[in-house]
């Protein structure tokens, strides 16, 4: 669940921020009241799909910014990437409930770990860079380019 200390001080970022922990938790419900496979995968693909999205939009704004950190910072967002593919792929490939189980487990341990503890590591890095007024405009415009 998303909480006021996760914000990184971007409005735009802060809500896909929020998006984020609504997928986290359309998958987890799912995974909880037991929806089928082909429900799981879309949400899987949904999910990667936003992250995705997000990600670029944030590594715009730190490039804006001149963010010291982006080339490291670009290299964790491509991890997280790798393992939500590999998460979808291990839970397609898994023949059994328990080995689907153990990947359901492995997904809600990452994800948890991911969610709070990058926004509230990482991302929490480049705020001071992100307090200036190109960089918001910019935020700004291509959040409502974005979202139509």
């Amino acid at each position: 669940m998303w909480k006021p200390e996760y914000s990184v001080g971007v409005g735009p970022i802060d809500d896909q921020h929020q998006r984020l922990f609504h997928l986290f938790g359309l998958l987890m419900d799912s995974i909880h009241s037991g929806e089928t496979e082909s429900t799981l995968d879309r949400i899987f693909v949904q999910l990667r799909g936003y992250v995705t999205s997000h990600f670029r939009f944030e590594e715009r704004l730190m490039r804006k910014a001149g963010y010291p950190a982006l080339e490291e910072h670009e290299g964790l967002h491509d991890k997280i990437r790798e393992n939500l593919c590999e998460f979808r792929s291990q839970f397609n490939k898994a023949r059994d409930e328990t080995t689907r189980n153990q990947v359901v487990d492995a997904v809600v341990v990452f994800m948890n770990q991911w969610l709070v503890g990058h926004i509230l590591g990482e991302d929490q890095k480049y705020m001071p860079h992100m307090d200036n007024p190109e960089v918001q405009k910019l935020a700004s415009a291509y959040y409502h380019d974005e979202k139509g």
